[in-house]
């Protein structure tokens, strides 16, 4: 049996699903907010780009004391 690596998963959890954020409107009715929610951490995402690419490390501040 062949077994599958993917680079599709959280960059936070790295749970390699994710579910569509739904809420209910005004009118009753069930619909996307176009959010997904991680099924691991269960953090929510603007994206799925948002989901899975790594987060950008943070810039390096200089002491402008020693500098």
């Amino acid at each position: 049996m062949a077994t599958f690596k993917t680079i599709y998963k959280c960059s936070r959890c790295g749970a390699t699903s994710y579910q569509r954020v739904i809420e209910r409107a005004q009118n009753g009715a069930l619909l996307p907010t176009g959010q997904y929610r991680c099924t691991g951490c269960r953090n929510v995402f603007a994206t799925i780009r948002a989901w899975w690419q790594p987060r950008p490390a943070p810039a390096l501040q200089t002491n402008s004391r020693f500098g």
